[in-house]
């Protein structure tokens, strides 16, 4: 399936916030309670946390759309290590693009869109001089895991991220472009 990755508008953010309220529990470690997962979605998957990233500087705010134009993904990069500051060290090219948000509609899971996404920002983040991408995602997330390491990515360590108010370990990944 062909995807374009296109810039996203504040008309598309309540569609893309109700696609990541669908998405997100699916990143989450199976023994997280669901009012923990609905916290978090409530404070950083609202329309307006993405209205914020889209005033940002630094802050793409990027949609997969099918050929119909329905979205059905969406990534959020951040330049640098802004979104998680303590992750510098254990990167080893700079500049960096930091993906912040990186999912996938799961009624399209297995159709190649993650793929088509990923070489897409990829492009534009060496384009802009990026000498490579980070991002961050749970340990327990094996699809993604899988996926990111089939992508390039390297392990270069952990971190914690809180989830409604819940410590998780994640698993930094570097991919040098």
């Amino acid at each position: 399936m062909t995807v374009r990755l296109v810039d996203a508008t504040r008309a598309d953010l309540d569609t893309i916030s109700a696609l990541a309220a669908r998405t997100f529990p699916l990143a989450c470690p199976p023994e997280l309670a669901t009012e923990e997962i609905g916290a978090f979605i409530a404070e950083h998957l609202s329309p307006e946390a993405f209205r914020a990233h889209l005033d940002a500087p630094g802050h793409d705010l990027l949609m997969a759309r099918e050929a119909g134009g329905d979205i059905v993904g969406y990534v959020l990069l951040i330049a640098g290590t802004e979104m998680d500051a303590t992750c510098a060290d254990q990167l080893v090219h700079q500049p960096t693009v930091g993906i912040s948000k990186f999912y996938v509609s799961p009624d399209h899971h297995g159709a190649g869109i993650a793929s088509e996404m990923l070489a897409e920002v990829c492009r534009r983040s060496k384009a802009s001089g990026a000498q490579s991408m980070w991002l961050a995602t749970n340990v327990a997330n094996a699809r993604a895991r899988r996926f990111y390491v089939k992508h390039g990515f390297v392990v270069r360590g952990h971190r914690i991220f809180d989830v409604g108010g819940v410590a998780n370990t994640d698993v930094v990944y570097e991919l040098t472009l």
